[in-house]
C-alpha cells in the first residue's frame, strides 16, 4: 500500500517485523522458512480504529439472531423467538434477540414489531429484543418487569407510547435499565474471545480500536488479551461519560474505579464523546434541517456540549496524552469540535489528532472537509454503513441530502483521504469483514438493491487502502497498514486474488491466515512449509 503496487514475490519477515519486499527473482538463503500461498492476494493485516468488540460479544451471547436477513419479516421474527425460547435460560429467565439496524425499513412489514407482536411468542417470559445499539423491543411481560425495577427516561431515553400513552414496547437507549442479569465474568470472558475469532482474525483484523462500554466487559477484554486469548493489538477509547465519568478517564495514572491498572495488554488510547445524536432520531447536528413533515420545521439535532466544554475536555486529554474520538454524524457537530480543536490548541501539533467518527458518511457542504483541515482532525468513515443505511437517511433529512451521501470519490479528488471503520456491534454482522467494507466502497449497493451514488465509487486500492493505511493513520500508528521494510508483520493472506474478482466477489473474501507481529494466529498453508 506504501507504492500501491502488486508484486509476484515475497514479503521478507524477522521477528515481528517486515524487512523487504521483494520479487519472485529472489533465493531464499539457508535457513528461511518459505511459505508459499499460490495465488492469493498478501495484504497488510487490517486495521480497524472504531469497533465494540465487548460489547458484540455480550449482545450476541445466549440472543437469538433477530438479524435481517434471515428474518424477512415481522411473522418470521415471531417463528425464530418461539424456536429458541429455550435460550432463556443463558440470560437469566429473559429470552433475548439481537437484531439490525433499520428494521422498519427492511421488514416486510415495513414497521418495528409491538409489545403485541412478541406476546405472541410469549405471555409469561420476558422478552426484549435489541436492532441495533439505540432501539429495544419488549413483551409485555418485560414492559412490566421493568417497570417494577425503576424504568425511567427523565434522565435521557426515550419510551414510545401511543396516543393514548400506553407503552408499545419500544425503548430507546434504554436497554441497560432492563433487569437482565449481567453475563458473569467466566462467560464474558469467553464471548469476548469467541466473538474475536470469528468477527477479527477470520476477517484478517490485527489492531482494533475498541470503545468501551461497562467497566466489567473491559476487564474481561483486559484478561483475555493478557492470557493471549486475544491475539489483535487492542488501542481501547474509554467512552465518557457511559462507562465511568470523564474525571476518572482523564486520570491516566490511577483507574482504580475501572479496577485496571494501566494496561499493558489493552493499551488505553483516548476518550470516547458523543458529540450529537443520530439520524433516525433527529439527532445528528446538522447544516440543514430534517424534513419538516417529520420533524417540525427548522430542526437541525442536537449538540451535547457547549463550545467552551468542548475546548477544555481537548486540552485536559491533550494533557493526560489521549486522543479525542468524538462521535459527530453531522456537520455542525464536526465543525463545533473542530473550532474546539483550534482554539485549545491550534492544528494540534504535538498532540493526536482529533478524529471525528463518521464525519465523511454525509457531507453537505465541502466547506465542512476545510474545517477538518484546519483543525488537523481525521475523518473516519464507515463503508460498510452505504450497504446498512445509505438509502435511508435521506428519509429523514430530505432529498437534499441524497448526493451527499458517502462522497468518498470527492473527498480524494478535494484532496482529502478517509480511514474506515467497522463500528461493528453486533447490529449488521457483515460489518466486520473489512473486505465487504472495500466491496461497498466500489460498487455502492445498499441492503434495499439501490445504489448509492454510484459516481462516488472509488478504486480497489482506495477502498482498501481506507482499512489499512488510512485507518492505520486515524489511530497514530505508522509502523502498520502497508507492507515495506521497517513495517510491523502483520500480515493477512485473503481467500482470493482480489485483484481479480469483481466487487460482488469481493464481499465475500475472508482471511486464510493472519500473521500478527510476525507469528501466525491462523495458518494460511497448514503444514506447508519447506
Amino acid at each position: 500500500m506504501d507504492t500501491r503496487r502488486t508484486v509476484d514475490g515475497f514479503v521478507l519477515v524477522s521477528g515481528d517485523r517486515v524487512e523487504s519486499v521483494v520479487d519472485a527473482g529472489w533465493q531464499p538463503a539457508a535457513g528461511w522458512e518459505v511459505v508459499d500461498v499460490g495465488g492469493r492476494s498478501v495484504v497488510p493485516a487490517f486495521v480497524d480504529p472504531h469497533i465494540h468488540l465487548e460489547h458484540t460479544a455480550s449482545a450476541l451471547f445466549g440472543t437469538v439472531d433477530c438479524h435481517t436477513p434471515p428474518n424477512d419479516s415481522i411473522t418470521e421474527l415471531i417463528a425464530t423467538l418461539r424456536d429458541n425460547v429455550d435460550l432463556r435460560d443463558a440470560r437469566g429467565g429473559w429470552l433475548v434477540g439481537q437484531g439490525g439496524l433499520f428494521a422498519d425499513r427492511r421488514f416486510a412489514e415495513r414497521r418495528m414489531p409491538t409489545r403485541a407482536d412478541l406476546d405472541q411468542v410469549s405471555t409469561e417470559v420476558p422478552v426484549a429484543v435489541r436492532f441495533g445499539f439505540h432501539v429495544t423491543i419488549l413483551n409485555s411481560r418485560a414492559l412490566e418487569l421493568a417497570f417494577e425495577a425503576g424504568l425511567d427516561d427523565k434522565a435521557g431515553g426515550h419510551i414510545v407510547r401511543d396516543a393514548s400513552g400506553e407503552p408499545t414496547g419500544g425503548i430507546h437507549e434504554l436497554y441497560h435499565q432492563l433487569p437482565i442479569a449481567p453475563l458473569t465474568d467466566d462467560q464474558l470472558r469467553a464471548a469476548v474471545r469467541h466473538t474475536a475469532e470469528q468477527q477479527l482474525t477470520r476477517h484478517g483484523v490485527a489492531t482494533i480500536g475498541e470503545i468501551s462500554n461497562t467497566a466489567a466487559e473491559l476487564r474481561a477484554l483486559d484478561g483475555a488479551c493478557a492470557a493471549g486469548e486475544i491475539p489483535q493489538a487492542v488501542q481501547l477509547y474509554l467512552w465518557t461519560p457511559g462507562t465511568r465519568d470523564r474525571k476518572v478517564v482523564l486520570d491516566v495514572d490511577d483507574w482504580s474505579d475501572l479496577r485496571m491498572d494501566r494496561p499493558t495488554s489493552v493499551g488505553v488510547a483516548g476518550v470516547k464523546i458523543f458529540v450529537d445524536g443520530g439520524y433516525s432520531a433527529a439527532g445528528a447536528a446538522v447544516l440543514k434541517p430534517y424534513r419538516e413533515d417529520l420533524f417540525g420545521p427548522d430542526q437541525l439535532g442536537r449538540l451535547f456540549y457547549s463550545d467552551d466544554e468542548l475546548v477544555e475536555l481537548v486540552r485536559e486529554a491533550d494533557a493526560a496524552g489521549l486522543q479525542v474520538v468524538a462521535h459527530v454524524n453531522g456537520e455542525r457537530a464536526q465543525r463545533q469540535v473542530c473550532a474546539a480543536a483550534r482554539t485549545a490548541r491550534g492544528t494540534g501539533a504535538g498532540n493526536p489528532p482529533v478524529r471525528l467518527e463518521h464525519a465523511g458518511n454525509v457531507v453537505t457542504d465541502f466547506a465542512t472537509l476545510d474545517a477538518w483541515e484546519a483543525a488537523g482532525a481525521v475523518p473516519v468513515a464507515q463503508a460498510a454503513f452505504i450497504w446498512t443505511m445509505g438509502d435511508f437517511i435521506p428519509d429523514y433529512l430530505g432529498e437534499y441530502s441524497r448526493s451527499a451521501m458517502f462522497p468518498f470519490r470527492s473527498m480524494l479528488e478535494h484532496g482529502r483521504r478517509c480511514a474506515s471503520s467497522s463500528d461493528g456491534a453486533a447490529s449488521e454482522m457483515a460489518q466486520f469483514n473489512p473486505m465487504f467494507g472495500v466491496a461497498t466502497a466500489m460498487r455502492r449497493l445498499a441492503c434495499t438493491g439501490n445504489l448509492v451514488n454510484p459516481e462516488e465509487r472509488i478504486s480497489l486500492w482506495d477502498a482498501v487502502a481506507m482499512h489499512t493505511v488510512d485507518a492505520a493513520a486515524a489511530m497514530g500508528l505508522s509502523d502498520r497498514g502497508t507492507l515495506a521494510g521497517g513495517q510491523r508483520a502483520d500480515i493477512a493472506v485473503l481467500s482470493a486474488d482480489i485483484t481479480e474478482s469483481d466487487p460482488d466477489a469481493l464481499a465475500q473474501v475472508e482471511a486464510d491466515g493472519l500473521m500478527i507481529g510476525g507469528k501466525f494466529v491462523s495458518d494460511p498453508v497448514p503444514g506447508g512449509r519447506s
